[in-house]
């Protein structure tokens, strides 16, 4: 069954925390000294980024309760406090989430009250990896027991923070090719190019770990035994889906490394008005960013449905 209010609420927190943890440690890995615009002002978009994921975080997880909720006392009110507390405190779902509401509101206040800088951002970042890695305990990878339950745990925990590197970096790659596009000035145009250089040397690395510990989750999850049924139910559908996704991705992000960012830097040295090359970049960075976004939408739909595994 699709429960629209259980995948929208496990897209906002899982999205959100996904941008919030990788975009912090974009912002410490990804700009070189006396980039243009950098460090940000205090409520300017890179720390609005921040402060939009974490607020994002914190309503998603709180809608997220209130939705199971409505599913396990379907006879009370949508804001039955009782009921929501129950839930918060008797299960241990509810408590991930009580967690997660917590880190997410304490990364909010210190965005508000806290200006920009390394600190800031190594804090944002160690908050949110905290977060993040809290979504490997509501998975379906918790139900495995012994050496398997710990692999199968670890392989998520590893998994869901490499991707938060890949989507987290997204969002301020796309602000910085939109804002040199806007300004049309040398200097954005070669921070922007900087930046997109500091994400590719990351790259494989991150692809590597994404796609093993793939491999390693869907082993566990469908087993040899049940690849027939990827054709056949819901939840191999979903991983289908998510797959082709994935590979589209893989292909822009090849394109970006490989051919458009070196497109870029050979534009700046030769003219200095690489206008052209900033176009083609927009258009696959956001591309890339609507396909992270619907692999983000199928993964949150598979965390609602049974995997082939459990059928024994």
């Amino acid at each position: 069954m699709f429960d629209w209010a259980i995948v929208a609420a496990r897209l906002l927190q899982f999205g959100s925390a996904l941008v919030l943890f990788g975009s912090s440690l974009f912002y410490l890995y990804g700009f070189k000294a006396g980039a243009a615009g950098w460090p940000p002002r205090r409520w300017s978009w890179p720390h609005l980024t921040l402060l939009i994921a974490a607020a994002g975080a914190l309503l998603g997880a709180i809608w997220w309760v209130i939705a199971q909720t409505a599913i396990i006392f379907p006879d009370a009110g949508t804001f039955d406090s009782s009921a929501i507390w129950t839930v918060s405190t008797g299960t241990g779902f509810g408590r991930a989430a009580l967690l997660r509401i917590g880190l997410a509101a304490v990364s909010a206040a210190g965005l508000v009250f806290l200006s920009p800088g390394r600190l800031s951002w190594i804090a944002q970042m160690m908050l949110a990896g905290a977060l993040v890695a809290s979504f490997a305990w509501t998975g379906h990878g918790i139900r495995d027991e012994g050496t398997a339950g710990l692999l199968h745990l670890g392989g998520d925990v590893a998994h869901l923070l490499t991707a938060g590197v890949w989507i987290g970096a997204l969002v301020p790659l796309s602000f910085l090719i939109l804002r040199s596009l806007r300004t049309q000035t040398e200097g954005h145009a070669r921070a922007a190019c900087d930046a997109l250089e500091s994400f590719s040397g990351v790259g494989p690395t991150v692809v590597s770990i994404l796609v093993l510990t793939g491999l390693l989750n869907s082993w566990l999850l469908i087993g040899p035994q049940h690849l027939p049924e990827l054709l056949t139910t819901a939840y191999g559908l979903a991983l289908i889906v998510k797959l082709c996704f994935f590979a589209a991705m893989l292909g822009l992000a090849a394109a970006n490394r490989f051919r458009l960012t070196p497109r870029l830097g050979l534009a700046l040295h030769k003219s200095g008005t690489p206008a052209a090359s900033l176009h083609a970049l927009k258009r696959s960075v956001l591309a890339e960013t609507g396909l992270a976004l619907l692999v983000l939408f199928a993964v949150s739909w598979m965390g609602t449905l049974e995997p082939p595994i459990s059928r024994g």
